[in-house]
């Protein structure tokens, strides 16, 4: 099958295709055939540089060909990308178009008469290898030229539909006799020699096959040619149906209609009826698809038509195939690289199948009563939708680009009432890892909660109930998560409530694998509790848990979409979300949420931005971050645990505690160490493995879903990439006991009760959690021939391990004993030795009787089969009988064997929750390995924390001493990192009346303010995370939520302005902040008049120091705001130090050096000119600010004057305190 006639047959006949075909055929015959027909040109050298290597098939072209190249009519046409080469002639274009090609098994024989195809890929598609891109049809007949000429018909449509090539006789030509088959070796020289001859008017016809000349104006096809500067519009292009102001959704509603449907499309019927049998099914796929783009399989090759491969040449750098249509494509190995490639671009995939063969198509149309031409035609399904929050990473897939977990979360809000609060439903999945949280909670007017969820579990699609979102929830889809891809759902049909979700979770029994129970509801324990008690049956939602219930539906619904819901909830892992602060409230007594060990620390979106734990605010990268700093993980899984445990640090002191003896227990053993972290290197990624090893072993998809009927080409490649992914997941369970041993060794001196459980066995110790896994190994050693399956992609099961398999084979050997016994009975009962059994297949067993012996009485049961020279070929009812048994029993086996990879992957995920324990308990080791690591090696002195219980007799505070930022060793200059001593709320700090909870920070801008903050906030994190942190001394008392107001941002897409984005997080911080907990406020107020923002950053500062009493670093250049609390108990005062050198009127004159060190009292000046300076702002600037400044501080002196005399003017009694300071303002003055 030529690619070029697979073109005409899915596009619909016009006048225009028939007047080019026959120009076509005209161009063909003049020319010789070969250049006209040519879809691509060859490579520099053609046929004669491939002849001279021999008649082998031709080798790749790959990107190192000149990226021009001449077109059939003489002028350059620019490589682009994958394109496709063709040595045929004439005859390729003619073949009969009612056939395609079938995969050839490996060693069948080239015929001679073979037309080649050939793929030119680029370098970076090199790997995939010969064998995976050439394109070899295996019948190589030829049809009439007047095929070409008068487009295809009806009948021939089935060909591109079907990838079996039946072989069919040839055709003879009238007048002309049978086509010759021309010499691939001599045909392409001449061809182009005499292509030379072709009229320009044939040119310009011609050129409406031909791709564009270059990537930007692919929209049209050049006219070509030396006298033609005729373009031309693609076909799709000129659907008046189509156009955007005409566009209708399937139910003819118009883009402005509030329930039109984008992601389906109206195809006019007559339209449809006009299409070939292959194109009116594209049509229809997309008609219900239409947001998706479709890679629809034709032969060998995914195709891309109309709009779509407009996506792929742009996004892909893919090159249009000829005709007045938009077409491109590409080979089948290639699928899982390009539609990664638009995924990651924020494309929705859908991969379409052939899943029906010609023959299964044949008896198909035998059993309808009327048939149609569209219904002889194979069937194609959509087998896949691939979105970025769906990714499973399938063996055509690929594997994943990162190591970190990306969500699909689905979303249900009910606001209430008063509007101030709202209830959030989510269900936000890992189709990676088949890990499904669910969850609902309450949330304030600023979706605190909820803006937390995402950004500890960071959604890359979000689903969400049409019409049901508040204004506030759409300002954070708008902004926090405008990068991510957004759907809405219909209500109902789509997004479905609670009691729909748990009906279809039971209707379609997707946990009666998993759960296996043969009585109650087959519902994972989490969805169990989330169902009414008095319903047993358990299709009554919760209370309390309706909403949560109905996203769940939305998200099971979209996954069904995608064709993924069965392998993912089959695995029935579920989890509750509960938001980290639902203990935390204002009213808990001291300490008490701290003795709870699975209580953590919270920090929120804001806090998590502002502290650069995981992304810094430069570029969004994780350069300079917190995790780049302490991630040391030599594993997938403990990298995602590690992000886990600094979202949310410990709060429980016993914990944190327990975590510190780890690293130091494991500190303490380098020599083990060392050889733990050799093996941790070789782990692959074993908890994405035990979900595709799940997924492949499913049985409920290898029953009814679309892949189990697939026809794919590379079968064979894929089946291996299975069995490599198996067997990596065996080894890497092995290498996970060799490390259990070695710590085996040394485990009775450690302290820690988390590490002794992660490396002991359950059978050694009841307090071990590592489930001994040598018995199961052992099995899957002996199971099979692990370097065979390799190989060959062909599982066969050793003796005992399949019971189906074996017991196939011992009928076989049962059969065939008794055939051979019966043999032997017909010997002696003949009298003749030289009976033997002949025959092949179903015609095997036949008693081969020499004829001298047949002229005896025979047996009246002997019925004669065969005859040849010499002798005669009988059977008998017995041998029937046999024979039947014994294809019965090669049959069971066949098919036992075409099922038995699915099978073992079953069987090995049975045991899936000790594989994944065992996943987890080593995620844990990687992870305090990690930490142990950098407590080690830190730049400078490195302490361990003490974390004390709050109480009675124990007040909060935070001790540091010498402490440096973690993430900055040196400075901006290429100076060592200052240290610093914060201590808040310590007894050495304590005032004459009680201590200070607050620390107002002043000093000279970029003299290291916001850096200390930062610092304080990330030292903390790291104390409670369990970590050795940077510092001489690290004391505190547990910390319930760390809250940050640093650096100055707006939010554009969200409409706040860079005051209310302060304002907004300020209100957080009063309303959920507690006497444990951490606030570090930059600057508030700047972003309005100063008035009115030392009135609010006052107003602030007294409710934090004198009403919550939390730990507080509060930064400010209001040096009004300075002397209002100098005098202030429960304020104590601190600032950056720096050095000023001949401080005068003149500032040009100042020299100001930044020592970098925080120290008591107040900073008496910002020194803000002297940043003006480093700026370089103009110098005449600069001296009229200075001036302006002057007036400005007078005037302040004078109404500080001036309150002092009216104040003093009151008392009725002197005070000589209050002279004195009005003295001395005077003298100021």
């Amino acid at each position: 099958m030529s690619r070029q006639s697979t073109l005409y047959n899915f596009f619909p006949k016009s006048p225009a295709l028939n007047n080019s075909n026959k120009a076509l055929t005209r161009a063909s015959r003049e020319g010789g055939g070969a250049a006209a027909a040519t879809r691509a040109s060859p490579s520099p050298g053609g046929d004669a540089a491939w002849s001279e290597a021999g008649p082998g098939p031709r080798p790749l072209v790959g990107s190192a060909s000149p990226p021009e190249r001449k077109n059939l009519n003489g002028g350059l046409r620019r490589s682009v990308g994958t394109t496709y080469v063709s040595d045929k002639s004439e005859e390729d274009h003619e073949i009969q178009s009612d056939e395609e090609v079938q995969p050839k098994t490996q060693g069948s024989r080239r015929s001679s008469r073979q037309i080649k195809k050939l793929r030119v890929i680029s370098d970076s598609e090199s790997d995939i290898g010969g064998s995976d891109v050439e394109f070899k049809p295996d019948a190589k007949e030829e049809g009439s030229s007047d095929e070409i000429s008068s487009g295809m018909g009806d009948s021939e449509s089935e060909g591109f539909d079907s990838p079996v090539k039946v072989a069919r006789k040839r055709k003879k030509m009238a007048g002309n006799g049978s086509l010759k088959r021309k010499s691939s070796r001599k045909e392409m020289p001449s061809a182009t020699k005499r292509a030379t001859g072709i009229s320009s008017e044939t040119k310009s016809t011609l050129n409406a096959f031909s791709a564009s000349q270059n990537s930007e104006s692919q929209a049209h096809i050049s006219g070509g040619g030396d006298d033609s500067s005729r373009s031309t519009i693609w076909y799709h292009e000129t659907l008046e149906w189509l156009k955007k102001e005409k566009r209708r959704d399937e139910h003819r509603r118009q883009p402005d209609h509030p329930d039109f449907d984008a992601s389906t499309l109206y195809v006019p019927e007559d339209f449809l009826n006009s299409c070939t049998p292959g194109m009116r099914k594209w049509w229809q796929i997309k008609s219900q698809n239409f947001d998706l783009v479709i890679f629809y399989k034709v032969g060998k090759f995914y195709e891309l038509y109309h709009m779509d491969a407009l996506i792929g040449v742009n996004e892909l750098g893919l090159v249009f195939m000829k005709g007045n249509w938009a077409h491109s494509g590409f080979p089948e190995i290639a699928f899982g690289r390009y539609s990664d490639s638009l995924v990651q671009k924020g494309y929705k995939v859908a991969r379409v199948e052939q899943t029906e063969t010609p023959e299964m198509m044949e008896a198909r149309c035998r059993k309808m009563a009327h048939i149609s031409k569209h219904d002889r035609v194979v069937r194609r399904e959509i087998c896949r939708v691939i979105t970025k929050g769906t990714q499973t990473y399938s063996v055509l897939e690929g594997d994943p680009s990162e190591n970190y977990s990306k969500y699909l979360l689905s979303l249900k809000e009910k606001e209430d009432s008063s509007g101030h609060t709202r209830v959030y439903g989510v269900c936000f999945v890992d189709t990676s890892l088949g890990k499904f949280f669910i969850g609902q909670f309450s949330d304030d007017r600023h979706c605190s909660r909820f803006r937390t969820l995402v950004a500890h579990y960071p959604p890359v699609q979000v689903l969400f109930e049409k019409g049901n979102l508040s204004v506030e929830t759409k300002t954070v889809l708008k902004g926090s998560l405008s990068a991510c891809l957004q759907e809405g759902l219909v209500p109902g049909s789509q997004f479905w409530d609670a009691s729909k979700t748990l009906r279809t979770l039971l209707e379609e029994g997707y946990f009666r694998e998993k759960l296996n129970e043969d009585s109650g509801v087959m519902l994972p324990q989490v969805l169990k509790d989330m169902t009414s008690e008095s319903d047993s049956i358990g299709l009554t939602p919760g209370e309390k848990s309706e909403l949560a219930l109905s996203a769940l539906g939305g998200c099971v619904f979209y996954l069904k979409k995608c064709l993924i819901d069965q392998e993912l909830l089959s695995m029935a892992n579920f989890e509750e979300y509960i938001p980290l602060d639902s203990d935390i409230v204002s009213t808990t007594s001291p300490g008490a949420i701290f003795t709870k060990t699975n209580q953590r620390m919270v920090l929120d979106a804001v806090t998590l931005s502002n502290l650069e734990i995981f992304q810094n605010g430069t570029n969004g990268s994780t350069e300079g971050t917190l995790l780049e700093r302490v991630d040391t993980c030599h594993t997938p899984f403990g990298k995602r645990l590690l992000k886990q445990w600094l979202s949310a640090p410990l709060c429980s002191p016993y914990a944190i505690n327990d975590r510190l003896d780890a690293i130091e227990d494991l500190m303490a053993v380098p020599d083990k160490i060392s050889e733990v972290v050799d093996l941790l290197k070789k782990l692959p990624d074993l908890e994405r493995l035990l979900s595709k090893i799940h997924n492949v072993g499913s049985p409920m998809k290898s029953q009814n879903h679309p892949d189990s009927r697939a026809i794919m080409y590379e079968e064979t490649t894929y089946s291996k990439k299975k069995i490599i992914d198996f067997l990596s997941a065996l080894e890497g369970f092995k290498v996970i006991c060799k490390i259990t041993g070695i710590m085996e060794e040394v485990v009775d001196n450690f302290k820690s009760k988390i590490l002794k459980q992660v490396i002991t066995l359950q059978t050694k110790n009841s307090q071990g959690r590592f489930p001994d896994l040598t018995i199961e190994l052992n099995r899957w050693d002996t199971a099979f021939d692990h370097e065979k399956a390799r190989k060959t992609g062909l599982i066969t099961p050793k003796a005992g391990f399949d019971s189906d398999y074996d017991q196939a084979l011992a009928d076989i050997r049962e059969n065939e004993q008794s055939l051979l016994e019966y043999l032997e009975k017909q010997r002696s009962r003949i009298g003749c030795r030289t009976i033997v059994y002949w025959g092949i297949g179903r015609n095997r067993y036949q008693l081969e009787i020499p004829e001298n012996f047949t002229t005896r009485n025979l047996p009246d049961e002997y019925e004669l089969k065969s005859t040849k020279k010499g002798c005669k070929r009988y059977w008998t009812k017995t041998i029937e009988k046999k024979l039947a048994n014994l294809i019965n029993a090669e049959e069971r086996r066949d098919v036992s064997l075409k099922d038995c990879m699915r099978r073992l992957f079953y069987n090995f995920d049975k045991n899936h929750k000790d594989w994944q324990t065992a996943v987890e308990c080593m995620a844990v080791l990687d992870v305090l390995l990690c930490l142990a690591n950098y407590s080690r090696g830190g730049d400078g002195p490195m302490c361990r924390p003490v974390i004390l219980l709050p109480g009675e007799d124990t007040a909060p505070f935070l001790k540091l001493k010498g402490s440096r930022h973690p993430c900055i060793t040196k400075t901006f200059f290429g100076d060592d990192f200052i240290p610093n001593d914060i201590l808040i709320g310590c007894e050495e700090e304590e005032e004459e009346n009680g201590k200070a909870y607050c620390v107002l920070v002043t000093g000279p801008n970029m003299g290291g303010k916001s850096t200390l903050m930062r610092q304080a906030g990330l030292l903390a994190v790291m104390a409670q995370m369990g970590c050795y942190v940077p510092a001489e001394v690290c004391r505190l008392t547990p910390i319930d939520r760390v809250f940050t107001r640093l650096g100055a941002s707006d939010r554009i897409m969200s409409g706040e302005s860079t005051f209310f984005v302060e304002l907004s997080e300020t209100a957080s911080i009063l309303m959920h902040a507690t006497a444990h907990s951490l606030v570090l406020v930059d600057e508030l107020g700047r972003g309005t008049a100063t008035f009115d923002g030392t009135a609010i950053a006052n107003a602030v500062v007294k409710e934090l120091a004198e009403t919550i009493k939390c730990r507080t670093l509060f930064s400010t250049h209001y040096h009004s705001l300075v002397e209002d609390y100098s005098q202030n108990v429960a304020v104590r005062l601190g600032h950056m130090a720096c050095m000023v050198e001949n401080e005068c009127e003149d500032p040009s004159q100042e020299t100001i050096t930044f020592l970098y060190k925080f120290i008591k009292g107040a900073c008496p000046k910002s020194y803000g000119f002297n940043a003006a300076r480093l700026a370089n702002l103009p110098e005449e600037v600069i001296q009229k600010g200075h001036r302006k400044a002057r007036e400005f501080e007078k005037m302040n002196q004078s109404l500080r004057l001036f309150r002092e005399v009216c104040l003093a003017s009151e008392r009725s009694t002197v005070d000589a305190e209050a002279v004195h300071k009005l003295l001395t303002l005077i003298k100021e003055s």
